[in-house]
């Protein structure tokens, strides 16, 4: 708004300096063309006046003659030589008063003949006709000088008011810009007094960040120096590094950042050096070793920066021991391969176990089954013919060989657990159950058991295995019944990494002190003759289940019921 006034003031200041300038201009022209009027009035006055001598001198001329011819007396002829003398002169005046005007000299020329020829009337007529014209053309200039007079009037009236509208414009227009000279110089002084506190704080706040820098600087725990890049001596350090490295604060201000170094590693810092100073405003970090006054060899590692310091171009260096850092990474590098190779050895001895019971297993199976063929046909044959020791007898030897057989098809099928993932697949473990349930549906119905499924996930493993786990596991909690029908519940819940199943009943439950027995293999809590079985169906489970990437437990209070539990980890996309 301040900017549109001033704007406007200064179009009006211009607009009046035009109308003055053609006002003047104007008035300067009115006033030369009253002068030329006036002198054309004045000239036109003396010719009216030189027409009314000639005029007088031509009646003096005609008087005086007609008085000597009534009285004769030579005074008068005289008068009459006189007049005519003068004559010529004021007609020659005349004539010369109008040389711009042929045709009114005619005229003169027409009242000189007439005096010589002593014709006064004619010449008298003439003159007064002559003397008339003037005289309108007079007042015609006098009325037209007049009325030019009141312009030129009317023109000055309007250069004064305009004289002084440009005056108030000009007047203000100063006082806006001694106004706004007056409020620019207080918000100057403003400014400047703000200007003032803030160069204050600054130095306040300046004067504290030096401090703290000093503070931070002197009292890190990690050492810190600042080095000129020129001459790569030391231009300041701090006491971390004066205790660290062993060094007084003027030995490090007498030596160069290559006396820290070991003389291997010079070449190395040179070129690094002068890497920097091609690129000096690039951070460097590095790993270097570093020589202690002791002679103490350290790797640390270093980063630097490019400051300002002193009026130098310098850098300023933080180093990090790391020497314990890399001596616990060679330890652990080493452990890591030792583990590998401990890893290897474990797998092999993994692999020619099981092949080893796949084959002792398989191999057995044959004289197993022949032995357990003959004593069968023994006991068909001769059952009843001997005495009853030896019906025991051949009953106790035909019920190891079924045993037999029974651990030697329980230790194929835990040989058979791998450790491939080739068969992996996605499986429904919903189907699975319903899948088990037909397997059970028999005993399940002959129990009187009740089955609860919860909604089921679709996990990432073999199919076949989890298929035998959950068998494996229901199958227990029908067997370990109570005096109870059986209740099972199967239920299963989601984590970020994995799902966890669990299978809980109500049967005659475990004796914690025996949580981790049962999943040994061939670990066996009852005797044969009260609950069937080998011993190893859960360490089969155990097997599968760290096949797929989990592990397994259970939960349990004698005649209180069990429940096992088992997670399976959810596959990580590639």
């Amino acid at each position: 708004m301040k900017g549109t006034n001033e704007k406007r003031l200064t179009r009006g200041i211009a607009v009046t300096i035009a109308i003055v300038l053609a006002i003047v201009i104007l008035s300067i022209w009115q006033y030369r063309r009253i002068q030329e009027n006036g002198t054309i009035i004045r000239r036109t006055n003396l010719i009216l006046y030189q027409i009314q001598e000639v005029q007088n001198n031509s009646v003096q001329y005609e008087l005086s003659i007609k008085n000597f011819q009534l009285t004769h007396d030579s005074a008068f002829l005289k008068l009459a030589a006189d007049s005519v003398a003068v004559l010529p002169a004021r007609v020659a005046t005349l004539k010369t008063l109008i040389a711009d005007q042929p045709l009114e000299q005619k005229r003169i020329d027409s009242v000189t003949y007439y005096v010589n020829a002593n014709q006064g009337p004619q010449a008298q007529q003439l003159l007064t006709r002559f003397s008339r014209d003037v005289r309108q053309l007079l007042e015609d200039r006098r009325a037209r000088n007049q009325n030019r007079a009141s312009q030129l009037q009317y023109v000055l009236w309007t250069l004064t008011a305009a004289v002084i509208a440009l005056a108030y414009v000009t007047y203000r227009k100063n006082m806006i810009d001694l106004s706004r000279g007056k409020m620019i110089r207080e918000r100057l002084r403003q400014s400047n007094r703000v200007l003032e506190e803030e160069v204050r704080l600054q130095s306040v706040n300046l004067q504290s960040s030096e401090e703290k820098y000093k503070t931070l600087f002197n009292k890190s725990p990690l050492p810190k120096w600042i080095y000129d890049e020129d001459t790569l001596r030391f231009l300041e350090v701090n006491d971390t590094a004066i205790a660290n490295y062993g060094y007084s604060r003027e030995e490090f201000m007498a030596m160069t950042i290559a006396d820290i170094r070991p003389k291997e590693d010079w070449e190395r810092l040179y070129a690094d050096v002068a890497e920097i100073r091609r690129h000096p405003e690039t951070n460097r970090n590095g790993q270097w070793r570093h020589l202690k006054k002791s002679g103490e060899m350290i790797d640390v590692d270093v980063t630097a920066h490019s400051i300002r310091f002193e009026g130098k171009n310098a850098r300023m260096v933080v180093a990090h021991d790391v020497t314990e850092r890399k001596i616990h990474e060679e330890q652990t590098r080493r452990l890591n391969l030792d583990l590998a190779r401990r890893a290897g050895e474990l797998a092999s001895s993994n692999a020619e176990l099981e092949r080893f019971a796949y084959i002792a297993s398989h191999d057995l199976q044959e004289p197993l089954r022949m032995v357990s063929s003959f004593l069968q046909l023994l006991q068909k044959k001769y059952g009843g013919q001997l005495d009853a020791k030896a019906d025991q007898y051949i009953h106790y030897a035909v019920d190891g060989a079924e045993r037999m057989k029974a651990l030697i098809m329980d230790l194929l099928e835990y040989s058979r657990v791998g450790t491939g993932k080739e068969s992996f697949t996605w499986v429904d473990t919903s189907e699975v159950l319903k899948e088990v349930g037909d397997v059970f549906r028999e005993k399940i119905i002959s129990a009187r058991a009740t089955v609860n499924i919860g909604p089921m996930p679709t996990v990432w493993g073999d199919k076949v295995q989890v298929t035998q786990l959950f068998q494996n596991l229901i199958s227990n909690a029908l067997k370990y019944q109570s005096e109870a029908p059986p209740v099972i519940s199967i239920s299963a819940t989601e984590a970020e990494t994995h799902y966890q199943f669990s299978i809980e009943d109500n049967g005659i439950g475990i004796d914690p002190q025996f949580f981790d027995k049962i999943f040994i293999i061939f670990q066996r809590l009852h005797n044969k003759s009260d609950y069937s079985g080998t011993g190893i169906g859960l360490a089969i489970c155990k097997k599968i289940v760290e096949r797929h990437g989990g592990k397994i437990w259970v939960e349990s209070t004698p005649q209180k019921g069990s429940t096992f539990y088992f997670t399976i980890i959810k596959k990580v996309n590639s």
